[in-house]
């Protein structure tokens, strides 16, 4: 678990996507094979969703993160990243 930062990680067809929620910029991101293609930032609590566009196989495709409460469990919350209609497997990092 990240005190200040909580990172996320997956991988669609070859293509890497980390998600990256950083609490003292109060903001997260999404990479796409290293380049940034969507930031978001918030006022209260580092929850909620965002959209980015990337390019797999030739063709745009929409990058969707869901970030949301995991329960007393997951402090950092829950991730779900979902490429065009296909929900990718997620890996907590830190």
């Amino acid at each position: 678990m990240g005190i200040l930062a909580t990172r996320w990680e997956a991988e669609f067809e070859g293509h890497r996507i980390v998600v990256n929620r950083n609490e003292i910029v109060r903001g997260f991101t999404i990479e796409w094979d290293g380049q940034e293609i969507a930031r978001r930032t918030w006022s209260l609590v580092g929850l909620g969703e965002l959209h980015g566009s990337a390019e797999a196989d030739g063709k745009p495709v929409d990058v969707k993160v869901v970030i949301y409460w995991g329960g007393f469990s997951e402090m950092d919350g829950k991730c779900r990243i979902t490429v065009g209609d296909t929900e990718v497997p997620v890996r907590h990092v830190y």
